[in-house]
């Protein structure tokens, strides 16, 4: 009877230490659940509360239409500059190529970027197809008239106005001041964050690359 008692103390010890080994396994594996469900952070900076994007038209680079609103179900990155800009502009289009280069090709299907000219007046529909053309084909070049440019500039926070403190400078050879910022907008039109002209690619990459998820 000792015996048996002895063994039967022996089976409920080594029972218990496996229920306690299994559940260490489960907490741990519970803390491990935990920490890949944390909500994603964008990396810009956010809008909050997240507001719906604001319209945009005008025409394209291959003189069509441009709404906006026609690329709900795609992430789109927009960006506001000028041709003859001599320095922001052309740094700011080979940052976003680079972003691009870094998505996988399905995040490139469902992603819009979209360069729109703050100068009307010499950006032509064509002139824009071949500069933006040259950093990237895929890429929007948009030409919206002035009197829809100013509400679009007010809608996003841009400022943009021709510098007129240079002497040299004649009326068709000008520079525009402009703000440089890259807004992200989700798949439902919504306004996510805003980035500086000259973010890490890999952040901008990764804040798209979640969206195109969502």
């Amino acid at each position: 009877m000792k015996n048996n008692s002895s063994r039967g103390s022996g089976a409920s010890s080594q029972s218990h230490k496996f229920r306690l080994a299994i559940w260490s396994i489960l907490l741990i594996l519970s803390f491990g659940v935990s920490a890949c469900a944390q909500e994603y952070k964008l990396r810009g900076t956010p809008y909050n509360p997240v507001i719906p994007a604001p319209p945009i038209q005008g025409v394209k680079q291959d003189n069509t239409l441009f709404d906006l609103a026609d690329l709900q179900g795609r992430v789109k990155v927009v960006f506001f500059g000028y041709t003859f800009c001599p320095d922001v502009c052309p740094l700011t289009l080979a940052n976003m190529k680079g972003v691009y280069e870094m998505l996988k090709e399905e995040e490139r299907a469902q992603t819009a970027f979209i360069f729109i000219s703050v100068d009307p007046e010499r950006d032509t529909p064509e002139r824009l197809a071949s500069y933006v053309g040259a950093f990237n084909p895929a890429f929007y070049g948009v030409h919206i008239p002035e009197n829809e440019l100013t509400r679009v500039k007010k809608d996003y926070g841009v400022y943009a106005e021709k510098n007129t403190t240079v002497a040299s400078q004649s009326a068709a050879d000008y520079l525009v001041d402009h703000t440089a910022f890259v807004y992200v907008i989700d798949k439902q039109n919504n306004l996510r964050e805003i980035f500086a002209h000259d973010a890490p690619k890999a952040d901008i990459a990764a804040d798209i690359s979640y969206l195109v998820r969502q």
